[in-house]
């Protein structure tokens, strides 16, 4: 692929969205590509409204209160309900909402705080964590969202904080805070810290039917050691304070400016660009839109070719974008099953890193065949419900249905090679079949791997 201004602007497109399609390519080339980023950053400005009524018209449990949903789920006896609606909710936002990037964000947040949602009662408390934490401050500042996974109850009970005593600390906590959530593995912390801080956090638990209490009576009320420092006990506040600290220090802002790297850019980020992606969000105090905005307008990410191996969503999602598939059961049942096949649904990771964001762990010879054949199945079985499959459908010749699909799912463009081969094969398919064939082909091949 070369470098033209609209090249430029697909890979921008399919870094920052879930998968370009014929709607998106017009407004990023209407918009320019600041404008673009500009655009998506804003995310309260971009209207989402008929999205969201549909969603709450159709799974009533996104607007439940706490104590509502608890009733819903345990006295109603829906336990399937908190994992199922959270799931159909995240694939439709992910698949159908114009507030693409901040998606994306909220995404990341959830694989960098990763909470999976496989039994019942971390899956009650993800599911309201995702609604009043990952989704109203994806876009916002890190501290807010630190501070807020340390209260969120699904994080307490899945990292057993919510037991951790004076009398009987728990490490898991603090471990994974300082190793995942803040400092990174070699951000420059000892044994003793983890046990300091675990020691912070005691008495931080849980009230039903899904609310973050400190209890006094559990809480190490001596004095401990943190990084050097002293920390007079003070209750809550302890825990607070030891959170804005590791917020604001400089080996976070580096692991985080190197996880935003390398989910928007490559797997290997450059340099250059975490030391500026990491200057941004200390001089921000970690605004996360200023720091996207450093990223995505940085000349390393918007020169860089499309060189960043797609996780299985966002091959599933973005064939389902491309092809302007309609909303129905049959094509959430289909994104599903081939994200089940992928290991990749979302919330089902059951460690606390998250799904890996690195080409080695997803690019296998299974993983691959997955990918082909959700392809070929997409296009043949879902082509009715495909706006863009009808359309080729309607064209007869199969040189100028190879040119429309390039056009429509290939934007960047065509080799004149591949071009050349895709005629040959399509003059030996019958004319019923062709459409999905050529579809597959694109969205499949080797050039759909990457963005």
């Amino acid at each position: 692929m070369g470098n033209t201004e609209l090249e430029r602007l697909v890979r921008l497109a399919n870094r920052m969205t879930y998968g370009a399609n014929r709607r998106l390519i017009q407004t990023v080339e209407a918009l320019g590509y600041q404008g673009f980023v500009e655009w998506q950053l804003d995310d309260e400005a971009i209207d989402d409204s008929e999205l969201e009524e549909l969603l709450q018209a159709i799974l009533p449990t996104l607007a439940m209160t706490p104590q509502a949903l608890y009733d819903h789920v345990v006295e109603e006896e829906n336990f399937g309900a908190p994992q199922r609606d959270l799931l159909i909710a995240t694939l439709i936002r992910r698949t159908f909402s114009p507030r693409q990037l901040f998606e994306r964000m909220v995404e990341f947040w959830s694989d960098h705080f990763s909470v999976p949602a496989n039994d019942l009662p971390v899956a009650l408390f993800k599911f309201t964590e995702d609604r009043e934490l990952m989704r109203k401050h994806a876009l916002g500042d890190f501290e807010t969202v630190l501070q807020g996974s340390a209260r969120s109850p699904a994080m307490l009970l899945y990292l057993d904080n919510f037991s951790n005593t004076a009398d009987g600390p728990n490490e898991n906590y603090a471990r994974e805070l300082l190793e995942l959530h803040t400092l990174g593995v070699d951000g420059g912390y000892t044994e003793a810290d983890i046990k300091e801080i675990a020691r912070v956090f005691t008495g931080w638990s849980i009230r039903l039917p899904g609310e973050f209490v400190f209890n006094l009576f559990s809480h190490d009320w001596q004095a401990k050691q943190v990084f050097g420092q002293e920390v007079q006990p003070s209750g809550i506040g302890e825990g607070e304070l030891v959170l804005s600290v590791l917020a604001a220090h400089p080996s976070t802002a580096r692991h985080i400016a190197t996880k935003l790297a390398r989910r928007f850019s490559a797997d290997i980020p450059d340099p250059g660009l975490i030391d500026d992606v990491a200057d941004t969000f200390v001089a921000s105090a970690g605004d996360i839109r200023e720091t996207l905005r450093r990223l995505l307008l940085h000349p390393l990410v918007a020169e860089t070719q499309a060189i960043k191996f797609k996780r299985p969503n966002e091959f599933v999602i973005g064939m389902a974008r491309a092809l302007e598939t309609e909303l129905t059961e049959q094509s959430l049942l289909a994104t599903f099953e081939t994200l089940n096949s992928a290991g990749h649904v979302p919330f089902g990771w059951p460690a606390p890193d998250g799904f890996p964001d690195r080409r080695a762990y997803w690019q296998s010879a299974n993983g691959l065949l997955v990918r082909f054949n959700s392809a070929a199945a997409w296009t043949e079985q879902l082509g009715p419900r495909s706006e863009v499959l009808r359309q080729a459908t309607a064209i007869e010749a199969p040189i100028a249905q190879i040119d429309f699909l390039a056009e429509t799912l290939r934007p960047q463009g065509l080799a004149p090679a591949t071009r050349r081969r895709m005629l040959r094969y399509a003059n030996k398919l019958e004319a019923p079949e062709r459409p999905a064939a050529l579809a597959a082909w694109l969205l499949s091949g080797p050039e759909a791997q990457w963005r």
